[in-house]
């Protein structure tokens, strides 16, 4: 059915063939469209799909393209946007049966979106407000790892890395609270990054818009490295309508220059003595090693423990919870709604109700120390190298009960010690595929850089990608 695998290409690969008249925007958003209705049907990434929306703005930029007009960072390139990001006039669910609805405005990515070209092509599955690290929900469904049959995609941004890892589209946009971006992007093996709190301002309300940890951000998953700092780019930049604690430059600056610099790396196989599988540690050491030849960077292996793995998630989870069930505790609250609601988010946001001032005042001194632990280490080092996650992807609806032997602490989350930290700290982290268990899923290693960063998170993840070229594989379910 497809003969031009545009979902493999990068942006600049799509953007030359617009610019040389060789393809037009309407065959690439066709070819999409055929893409998802021969994949959706297994993999249940897309829970909407904006097809009049998509060809009408694709047929606009061919128009602007045939009259010589310059293009946009995003022209003429499909994304798919998370089913938490309003869209005026589409169907927006959050996930959750009780928030169903169409909206009268775009969010602040959308918008972005939009302004600089991009075309929507869908809106992606995740759980009900993000409240889970895997993409299911009572409205939908649960999303498919293209990597192998049953397993998940990860949360919550899942429907959107399932995306990228079937070749649908080699661009995505995702959402990231604890893990969201970089959990079914190491999953799904594929790239992806939480930046830098605040780098993108969101049009929000309530007790969320003041907020000063804000841990939630949006983000992009892509096949691409050079792909995700486009995106991030047209995503970016101040907007008096933000919410509180925005950065206020006017962009990022999407070009990846070549480093001439040796970068100093310590690395961590644990976060505060988290498990993980003996497979997963092995790549990513074995990985790291690569760099440090391949590269010349100085590499330490260091003990990165601000405190127990345990209490870590115990602040993490009571500052999540407390956060979801304030943003709208009528889910909980009113009986017949509840009914309504996934089991995750009752019993987050039960639990986030009951949290008391003087635990959340302790979390929020605790999440200070947090930062002020990674103040410190960044005296010493400029990115700090971790395991991305303690397993790879699993069986839907069977997180493990064991890993390496140890029981775990939560089962909806102890696969995914070393994300959520840094959702606390604020700093960026990226994502990167370094190589498969020997059931041939993805394996991920995480880079965390300094705040504000990113562009230094891009030029070493671009190096690795030069090692590991994880954008020649594909998934066995894919384009």
């Amino acid at each position: 059915m497809n003969k031009n695998n545009f979902g493999y290409k990068s942006i600049k690969e799509l953007q030359s063939l617009y610019k040389s008249k060789e393809v037009s925007p309407v065959e690439v958003i066709k070819e999409t469209l055929e893409n998802i209705e021969q994949l959706n049907g297994k993999l249940n990434a897309f829970v909407t799909i904006t097809t009049d929306h998509a060809l009408d703005k694709a047929k606009e930029l061919e128009k602007k393209i045939l009259n010589g007009e310059d293009l946009k960072l995003l022209s003429g390139i499909p994304i798919p946007i998370k089913d938490v990001e309003p869209m005026m006039g589409v169907r927006c669910t959050f996930g959750s049966i009780p928030r169903d609805g169409i909206p009268n405005e775009d969010s602040m990515v959308v918008r972005r979106v939009k302004q600089n070209d991009g075309i929507i092509i869908g809106k992606t599955n995740t759980p009900e407000y993000g409240q889970a690290a895997t993409a299911d929900n009572r409205v939908f469904g649960s999303t498919y790892n293209p990597w192998g049959d049953n397993k998940t995609s990860g949360g919550s941004s899942g429907g959107s890395a399932a995306s990228v890892a079937a070749g649908i589209t080699s661009v995505s946009q995702g959402g990231d609270g604890g893990g969201s971006i970089r959990i079914p992007a190491s999953f799904c093996g594929v790239y992806g990054i939480k930046p830098t709190q605040g780098r993108i301002p969101r049009i929000v309300s309530g007790s969320v818009k003041y907020n000063v940890v804000n841990n939630a951000l949006s983000g992009p998953i892509t096949r691409f490295v050079e792909d995700s700092a486009i995106l991030l780019e047209a995503l970016s930049g101040f907007s008096t309508e933000g919410e509180y604690i925005t950065i206020n430059e006017n962009s990022l600056g999407s070009k990846i220059e070549s480093n001439n610099k040796k970068f100093k790396i310590g690395f961590s196989k644990t976060i505060g003595g988290a498990s993980l599988e003996t497979k997963i540690s092995e790549v990513v050491q074995s990985s790291v090693l690569k760099y440090q030849n391949e590269f010349n960077a100085q590499v330490d292996e260091i003990n990165f423990y601000p405190e127990s793995i345990e209490e870590i998630y115990d602040v993490f989870f009571d500052w999540f919870c407390t956060k979801g069930y304030a943003s709208d505790p009528e889910l909980i609250d009113n009986p017949e709604i509840k009914s309504k609601a996934t089991d995750y988010l009752v019993r987050n946001w039960e639990h986030g109700k009951k949290v008391s001032g003087s635990r959340l005042f302790e979390c929020y001194n605790k999440i200070g120390y947090y930062r002020d632990y990674m103040n410190n280490f960044f005296e010493n080092y400029d990115f700090l190298i971790t395991p991305t996650m303690a397993t790879t992807s699993f069986v839907v609806d069977n997180p493990p009960e064991e890993i390496n032997s140890k029981k775990v602490h939560d089962k909806l989350w102890d696969f995914t010690p070393f994300t959520y930290y840094f959702n606390l700290t604020g700093n960026p982290a990226a994502t990167i595929p370094v190589g498969f268990d020997d059931s041939k899923m993805p394996i991920g290693l995480q880079i965390i850089g300094k705040m504000g960063r990113e562009i230094d998170v891009f030029k070493i993840s671009k190096e690795f990608e030069q090692i590991f070229k994880w954008y020649e594989y594909r998934a066995d379910t894919s384009i």
